[in-house]
């Protein structure tokens, strides 16, 4: 199937001022010679992006400081422990390491 061409602002205004006009989408489709799925696309309303709430405990560290966790495991091979100390946390557990 062919990748549909985008609309102009015109039938988009279109589109609105049919719709408005009490025309439903069968009819609009016919009248602009376009799909009904692209006519259902510029009626129904767009929601904006949110992100979602992340569950579970808070971070301890942060993004910056599990880059520096991250070369002090690789370049200086240091262990959890020694790391730990480092930082001077209480348990190996508080960090969060993805790569060691």
């Amino acid at each position: 199937m062919p990748k549909a061409s985008q609309l102009s602002n015109e039938e988009v205004s279109k589109i609105l001022q049919l719709k408005l006009l009490g025309k439903t989408v069968k009819e609009i489709s016919k009248l602009l010679n376009r799909s009904k799925s692209m006519i259902y696309r510029v009626l129904t309303p767009k929601t904006p992006y949110e992100p979602k709430l992340l569950s579970g405990r808070p971070r301890v560290t942060d993004i910056r400081s599990d880059r520096r966790i991250q070369r002090m495991a690789s370049s200086q091979k240091m262990s959890v422990l020694e790391i730990t100390r480092a930082f001077g946390c209480k348990s190996p557990r508080t960090l969060f390491i993805d790569e060691l």
